[in-house]
């Protein structure tokens, strides 16, 4: 089957790259015009996690396989690491993304991956422009980038592509589908998001599925058999591409919040994975999905509206009510109505999207229909998450690998992929099919659907009425009459465009319209339609120029603290300190911003920092015996606000390393983190004695250790002692890396007080260093090259064969 994708006339792919363009410059014309930057959440975690990395490989050209910023150290692996080996996926992706600045660049490469899935299905490029631009165009990926959420954006766009060359090799054309899906896995395991790259596994498992069924059905096993072959060949090179990436995520999530705990009473019943609240705490609602339909369905974002002259305002100034108080209460009660405990906005695929896919259920072909509209469902019920409970449930505690992932709210992006590919094959369908009154019928049929639906949302849903007992009946009769207009509005919205569609399906098939115009005109639809929706978030104040990012802008406090000569201490913010990395721009942090923090920390967290934190509160004052914790930890400073005022100094901080007078011994990891609680870390290491040997030493309460030099890889420590000692190292403890040498000999690194390390240390003077040189990123960035190369070659090859195949056909 040949595909669009033929290089025999580029000028159709080149407009429909210049339509891409135009969008994307539309939607983040402050970055091109105005210099400024989306100030997102995510990307300024992000900036905060990542500071002392990327300065370090500013600095040494090497790369900070350790920082010290967030958590008390942890591998740098998911935070901000340059691979050597992996220059191939590197450029393609620039390549991809035309070098474009970000979020331009990763919203261009959703409409090029989905552009490169429909031509490989076989649709003309201008109607798959039309249904790039449908994809493109959802409202979850603008939220998501208005988010920050720049890996997941990327890990997205790279869906369709490995779909695409998956589908080449089941069409039997397996050289250009090898190389394609290889290259496309490649690039989506690049990008970093295993949460995503795992929906991409179900969506490929359900077509798999679909496809052995196929095979049982037509009795063609061998095909079946050799395509599958070439298709998990593609995955192992694919893999090869990202070996040392796979290789340190496997290793780090096996000690990870994503692995198990060692405590026999965690608390809940997957101790191999995240808490089933947790995972489960962004749900969906049953009657949220409609929203794919309408999106005000349930309102906007949390805590937004962006309305003018709603009723609840007329009340509101009638009574005299400031207009900042007024903007506060349109914001709480006008925004967000719906399940979730907030949201930056609905998934919104389209009004015209959704039709068209209703549309496919009754014209596309059943083989190609039938896993698809598998796929979208099992989404749906996916993001349903606990409020699908039963079903949900089984998922998360017998399915491999589900219960590692949070938020399940996402699984939404398989139907965002199939929703549109269904639509955009059933549009070629009708576009192509010419008048008959078959077609007519089932046109009708998925108008009364999707039009049907909104009339009836218009005239007769109802959202939930706000109550508040501090408010009047007559607001809460404006809020319900609020919620009713935009609810009305949106439905009679989705109404108009469904009609249009059904309208330009109609007038195609009769011969009104030449096919080329209705790609047209279907492109300017879905723009009409879409876009509006995506600039009620994608708005200008969320748009700001560099000198305004007030994250990067270092506090009075923040200032204060810098004044210390000695920099080789860590910051506690009191203010929600495990979910922000704005300190760690400016600070060592016992807090930071990351979803997949050590285990034990993540423990420590629990039974020790988070209870120490509420005593300090209370009590409002710093002492030996709420604090104990946060000593070890070496947090010289805490932070409770911006102002110089705000700095509370811990002069109880035990300082980078220091020796101790004897070992608590105990026989689990339980006993181990309890005994936190009595101890005086100063004096006394916790040892599980099941894990390590107690070494013998004495103690020379002259004796002393410290930190030299610091390097995120490197820590050089000085010590002596009359006696031979035992020093405990302010320094979190990762099996998997970290080497130690006393003198230049090895010398064995050993866990104590549950997350540090420490070592037996001779009586005398001493260098110690510790070095963070894990095999799994050497041996593996070395595999990745050798791989690329690999890859390159097996290009070349196919690239000559295919040269002197055209040349022989063209001699003959």
């Amino acid at each position: 089957m040949k595909t669009a994708l033929a290089p025999r006339n580029l000028l159709p792919h080149l407009i429909s790259i210049f339509v891409f363009l135009a969008v994307c410059l539309y939607l983040y014309h402050p970055v091109v015009l105005e210099g400024k930057i989306l100030d997102s959440n995510d990307i300024n975690q992000g900036v905060g996690a990542s500071r002392e990395i990327v300065e370090y490989r500013e600095r040494t050209g090497e790369e900070a396989l350790w920082t010290n910023s967030m958590f008390s150290g942890m591998p740098a692996y998911l935070i901000s690491l340059n691979w050597s080996g992996t220059f191939l996926t590197t450029a393609v992706q620039r390549v991809l993304q035309l070098n474009l600045p970000r979020p331009i660049g990763e919203h261009f490469l959703l409409f090029l991956g989905f552009y490169l899935l429909l031509c490989a299905v076989g649709l003309t490029p201008l109607l798959a422009a039309s249904g790039a631009l449908a994809f493109g165009l959802g409202t979850f990926f603008g939220i998501s980038i208005e988010a920050g959420h720049m890996w997941k954006i990327r890990a997205i766009a790279y869906m369709p592509m490995v779909l695409a060359g998956t589908i080449l090799i089941f069409q039997g054309r397996m050289l250009a589908g090898f190389l394609a899906t290889s290259l496309a896995l490649a690039l989506e395991i690049n990008a970093n998001h295993l949460q995503i790259t795992y929906y991409l596994a179900l969506l490929l498992l359900l077509f798999g599925l679909a496809e052995l069924i196929r095979a049982l059905r037509e009795k063609s096993w061998v095909s079946f058999a050799r395509h599958t072959a070439v298709a998990l060949a593609a995955v192992l090179l694919a893999a090869g591409l990202n070996a040392g990436r796979l290789w340190n995520t496997w290793e780090y999530g096996r000690y990870s919040t994503r692995g198990p705990s060692e405590l026999s009473t965690i608390g809940y019943e997957s101790s191999a994975g995240l808490e089933r609240d947790y995972a489960f705490r962004w749900s969906s609602g049953k009657w949220e999905t409609l929203t794919l339909l309408v999106p005000h369905l349930y309102g906007g974002a949390s805590g937004g509206y962006r309305g003018r002259d709603s009723e609840t305002g007329r009340v509101l100034r009638q009574n005299n009510v400031p207009s900042d108080q007024i903007r506060q209460i349109e914001a709480g009660t006008l925004g967000y109505w719906g399940d979730q405990p907030f949201t930056a906005g609905p998934v919104y695929t389209g009004a015209v999207v959704v039709f068209l896919f209703v549309l496919g259920l009754f014209v596309v072909d059943p083989k190609t229909r039938n896993w698809i509209v598998a796929a979208v469902l099992f989404s749906i019920l996916l993001s349903w998450g606990s409020n699908f409970a039963a079903f949900n449930n089984f998922m998360f505690d017998f399915f491999p690998g589900y219960n590692k992932f949070r938020a399940v709210t996402m699984a939404i992006v398989i139907a965002l992929t199939g929703i549109p590919l269904l639509g955009w094959l059933a549009a070629r369908s009708a576009l192509e099919a010419g008048w008959s009154k078959e077609l007519f019928r089932k046109t009708l049929i998925a108008l009364g659907i999707t039009g049907g639906t909104c009339l009836f949302i218009a005239l007769l849903a109802s959202p939930p009425r706000f109550e508040m007992d501090q408010f009047p009946g007559w607001l809460l009769d404006a809020i319900a009459r609020d919620r009713k207009a935009i609810l009305r509005n949106d439905a009679l919205r989705s109404l108009f465009f469904v009609a249009s569609a059904w309208g330009l399906i109609y007038f195609t098939a009769k011969g009104k319209l030449p096919q080329l115009a209705a790609s047209v005109l279907l492109a300017i639809l879905v723009i009409a339609d879409l876009l509006p929706v995506n600039t009620r978030y994608l708005h200008r104040e969320r748009f700001v120029s560099r000198s305004r990012q007030i994250f990067v802008q270092a506090t009075e406090a923040d200032q204060r603290i810098q004044q210390d000569p000695d920099p080789h201490f860590r910051v506690l913010n009191l203010q929600n300190p495990f979910n922000e990395a704005r300190t760690s721009y400016f600070h060592h942090s016992l807090g930071g911003y990351h979803g997949a923090k050590l285990r034990r920390y993540q423990d420590l967290i629990e039974r020790h920092l988070d209870p120490e934190m509420q005593a300090i509160m209370s009590e409002g004052r710093l002492n030996d015996e709420n604090s104990r914790v946060i000593s070890m930890l070496n947090a010289r400073y805490l932070i409770a606000g911006a102002g110089q005022d705000a700095v509370i100094p811990n002069r109880s901080a035990l300082g980078n390393a220091w020796f101790v007078r004897e070992l608590l011994q105990v026989q689990s990891a339980d006993e181990e983190i309890a005994a936190l609680r009595e101890v005086d870390p100063a004096a006394t290491a916790v040892l599980d004695v099941t894990k390590y040997d107690a070494p013998a030493f004495g103690y020379d309460s002259a004796a002393r250790i410290e930190l030299i030099s610091y390097e995120p890889n490197l820590l050089v420590f000085e010590s002596e002692s009359a006696a031979d000692g035992f020093a405990v190292f302010s320094e979190v403890y990762y099996p998997e890396g970290w080497t130690a040498s006393i003198d230049g000999d090895g010398a064995p690194l050993l866990r104590v007080n549950y997350v540090l390390r420490a070592m037996a240390i001779p009586a005398g003077s001493h260098t110690i260093e510790m070095r963070f040189q894990p095999r799994s990123y050497s041996a593996g960035n070395r595999i990745t090259a050798v791989v690329s190369f690999l890859y390159l070659a097996l290009l070349g090859i196919a690239v000559a064969y295919r040269l002197k195949k055209s040349g022989s056909t063209k001699n003959a």
